[in-house]
């Protein structure tokens, strides 16, 4: 009933400007979501608050935003930002901590996990680098140092394209390897977002950037978008098949959107793993010398699987546990 409640309030604001004032956990992407239902546009939030957030990946309790009304389909502009107060000068955010391989995090449960947006933004793990199709040379206007949700960018494509066509862009990650035995499992993708060609000249075209899930740069790579086929429907029974594995790396160190959070395991297509497949996340438990009972401190759910790995959410507990590289999970339902 609250969050209903929450959700009714942010409908009667659409057509003007309010306020929030950031609560302990908050992200742009939550925020986003509350006022227009859609975290995807938290870019809108951002632009309009630039005096005040120096980092989009850090916000902090007490700071108090403007949340613009909700952005019309296809507008271009970006909100004004608000502008700087001599007499209440912003205080310095505290200093920003270095990235670590352990993370506190869970889903929101109100997720849709299998969504063609989160199973796209969920990047890929791949036996090579994809083939360079194309990068971003440029920004609309010039010298955007960062590319968030509808801002125009210049590709170095002008061949076998047309105005519509829908690409991905992405950043080529780090090489994924099994926490066990050192094994190669792939290279990793990292989505950052989709763009539309909207005209094609000479040598370039250019193109307006329709979701970012991660602050996109100049120099990132695009290559035609394939739809992502998500499932409607997802049953679990319980797993006949005994697969153990490993939690291969954690993905979201130092993005946008904390509160959901991608787990790479060391398990795929040859080990026979589908999406959908749950896998709980245990630790060993000896005491005295004395094997006692596996204890399960998370679980997560594939939404893409590969040659040698899986990508999954991690989904939410009640009590939230460091989840990192090298922990035990094993195959405990099925889908269906």
């Amino acid at each position: 009933m609250k969050k209903l409640l929450i959700l009714l309030s942010a409908v009667s604001i659409f057509a003007q400007e309010t306020t929030h004032v950031v609560k302990k956990g908050d992200t742009l992407w939550d925020i986003a979501g509350i006022y227009y239902q859609n975290p995807f546009l938290w870019p809108y939030i951002w632009r309009a608050n630039l005096t005040k957030i120096n980092d989009p990946h850090w916000i902090y309790p007490d700071q108090k935003f403007v949340i613009p009304p909700a952005p019309e389909e296809g507008l271009g502009a970006a909100p004004t930002p608000a502008p700087e107060s001599a007499a209440m000068p912003i205080p310095a955010p505290p200093p920003k901590k270095e990235p670590v391989a352990e993370i506190i995090s869970v889903v929101s449960p109100e997720q849709h996990i299998f969504s063609e947006e989160m199973i796209h933004r969920a990047g890929f793990i791949l036996e090579d680098d994809l083939p360079y199709w194309g990068k971003i040379l440029g920004t609309e206007p010039a010298a955007e140092k960062n590319i968030t949700t509808f801002k125009k960018i210049y590709i170095d494509r002008a061949t076998d394209v047309k105005a519509g066509d829908v690409l991905t862009i992405y950043r080529p990650g780090k090489i994924i390897t099994d926490p066990k035995t050192g094994k190669r499992l792939g290279k990793e993708i990292i989505v950052l977002g989709k763009a539309k060609i909207e005209e094609v000249g000479p040598d370039g075209s250019r193109c307006k950037v329709t979701a970012s899930y991660d602050i996109i740069k100049k120099g990132d790579f695009v290559t035609p978008y394939e739809p992502v086929i998500a499932p409607e429907k997802v049953s679990l029974i319980p797993a006949e098949k005994e697969i153990e594995g490993y939690v291969a790396e954690v993905k979201n160190q130092d993005i946008l959107t904390p509160s959901n959070i991608f787990v790479y395991v060391n398990q795929g297509e040859d080990a026979g793993i589908a999406v959908g497949d749950l896998f709980d996340i245990y630790e060993k438990r000896v005491i005295d010398g004395k094997k006692m009972p596996d204890y399960n401190i998370g679980k997560i759910q594939i939404v893409s699987v590969f040659k040698n790995a899986s990508i999954g959410l991690l989904l939410t507990q009640r009590n939230t546990n460091v989840i990192k590289r090298g922990m035990h999970c094993r195959l405990s339902m099925e889908a269906r």
